[in-house]
């Protein structure tokens, strides 16, 4: 049987990697302070313009995690990621990123799903690829939780 590629890009974090369909990726800008919101959870850092778009801006490692702090450096990146269009307010989606993101091809021979007991919702899957530890994002319900903390305070 032949093992069927997806393209996917895997984009550094503090502590490992988001992994997301190449397709879902709208952008990767230079990082700039997002204006923040009057109130929200920690991880939930503000929005920015981009594209005509209002985009909130997270840190999806705090989000999954509840720990760490947003550490800028001359590294730091905004991922925008297109989101499932669900959402009427929340389109894209800003993910704060530690590097430059590389392109990879993946394939069931090259990815392993860790047994985890409990992810949280936004989290569809714990994966490693070449010795790298990565997440996979539930799009669907990490739009809709970014859209609850931002826009329906």
């Amino acid at each position: 049987m032949v093992d069927k590629e997806i393209r996917t890009i895997l984009a550094p974090l503090t502590d490992g990697y988001v992994m997301l369909p190449n397709s879902a990726v709208g952008e990767i800008l230079t990082y700039t302070s997002p204006e923040p919101f009057k109130q929200g959870p920690p991880w939930l850092l503000g929005e920015i313009a981009w594209r005509g778009w209002q985009v909130p801006v997270i840190n999806y490692e705090r989000m999954i995690t509840d720990k760490g702090v947003t550490t800028v450096t001359a590294k730091t990146r905004v991922l925008i990621v297109k989101t499932l269009g669900e959402s009427t307010q929340v389109n894209y989606i800003g993910l704060v990123i530690q590097g430059l993101p590389r392109l990879k091809k993946v394939g069931e021979s090259t990815l392993i799903e860790k047994e985890v007991d409990e992810l949280p919702d936004t989290v569809f899957s714990m994966v490693t690829i070449d010795d790298l530890q990565a997440v996979i994002p539930e799009l669907g319900d990490l739009t809709r939780t970014v859209e609850l903390a931002a826009y329906d305070s």
